[in-house]
């Protein structure tokens, strides 16, 4: 039966659930979250979110038990705001499930991200340039590669100036921001990680169109890979398939397509 839980919740510390962990590495990520709202029968979902302004993360059990799925209706309404679409993220399987059983409530969006993962690298081509930590006085620069991001990749809500530089403060502040630069000392490609529970999960790669066709990203990947893995990491990410400049990437140094889980809205409460 669906219920409120907390983050020491049984189902949390599954084999079913642990499994899926890296792959739904969000949910370990916002279970710190003040906000944090959880439910789950405590055996074969569970709905996570800790920030209403992003999407609501709902991992369920494989080969799903299709007589659970008005529990779902009922957890996704309420995750759902009155006067807009709510965002969530859910294995396909689970998606398809919905859309045979007709339901009625899905928005507009609907979204494919593939979920990679790498346990050892590929050497990319070699390019000139080095690795080095993004610093504050490339604040400016920075700022403005986190903005062309946000308009370049379908699953990544345009962001205004001032909040591309709040998202540089926020990765800086990680210490885990990295830059690739040339060997006329320009910055030519980003990418940060994050870490959580054992697992690294590398975002914001990044290369400006000018820059592109000389496996600077790649080689950013590869090295930042190598370092995590080392460190005993398992590492992965999250990718648009349809954004060509850094799928390339991750396959010429290595990752593994594993799965794909789908973003997709729900209609607001009203309509």
């Amino acid at each position: 039966m669906l219920k409120r839980i907390d983050k020491d919740s049984k189902v949390l510390f599954s084999d079913e659930f642990q499994k899926d962990k890296y792959k739904f590495f969000l949910i370990l990520q916002n279970l710190p979250s003040k906000d944090l709202l959880l439910y789950s029968d405590e055996e074969n979902y569970i709905f996570c979110n800790g920030n209403r302004k992003f999407q609501t993360w709902v991992w369920t059990k494989d080969s799903f038990d299709k007589s659970l799925l008005n529990e779902i209706k009922e957890g996704l309404k309420l995750y759902r705001f009155e006067d807009s679409e709510a965002k969530f993220t859910c294995k396909k399987e689970l998606y398809d499930l919905l859309k045979q059983d007709n339901y009625d409530s899905f928005g507009d969006y609907y979204f494919e991200m593939g979920y990679l993962y790498c346990t050892a690298t590929k050497e990319p081509r070699k390019t000139d340039g080095y690795i080095e930590l993004a610093k504050e006085e490339d604040k400016d620069l920075l700022s403005e590669f986190i903005y062309y991001e946000s308009r370049e990749i379908r699953d990544i809500q345009d962001l205004t100036w001032e909040e591309s530089q709040k998202d540089f403060d926020k990765r800086l502040a990680r210490g885990t921001y990295y830059v690739w630069k040339n060997d006329l000392g320009e910055i030519v490609s980003q990418a940060f990680y994050s870490i959580v529970d054992g697992s690294a999960k590398v975002s914001g790669v990044y290369t400006p169109p000018r820059f592109r066709g000389k496996a600077y990203a790649a080689n950013l990947i590869y090295v930042l890979t190598n370092r995590l893995l080392k460190e005993g990491y398992h590492v992965s990410l999250y990718t648009d398939y349809e954004y060509i400049p850094s799928n390339k990437a991750y396959q010429n140094v290595g990752y593994i397509d594993d799965d794909v889980l789908i973003n997709f809205t729900c209609k607001s409460l009203k309509k």
